[in-house]
């Protein structure tokens, strides 16, 4: 990548999710899709946040808790053309 611009980050690239363990009961598909366009709509944000940045190659620091990111938020990262390196340490 010639003149990267690093952007580092120490949080998650996901929707965000409980401290404690919980179980969401779904009983109409139509919450279902409700909840997944909100997910797409927070993940979105904030990669829009990060293209904003100017940044075009992004550095995740590793989460032990859960994954730093999500498929879908590695897939809008690759549409806005920044490179993402997970699992810094």
């Amino acid at each position: 990548v010639e003149n990267a611009k690093i952007g580092l980050i120490q949080f998650c690239l996901s929707a965000p999710k409980t401290d404690i363990e919980n179980n969401v009961v779904v009983s109409e598909y139509a919450q279902m899709d409700r909840i997944l366009r909100e997910e797409r709509k927070y993940i979105l944000k904030m990669c829009k946040k990060i293209k904003a940045s100017g940044c075009n190659v992004l550095l995740v620091q590793k989460s032990i808790l859960r994954d730093a990111t999500n498929d879908l938020s590695l897939h809008f990262l690759a549409k806005m053309k920044i490179m993402v390196i997970t699992d810094v340490e």
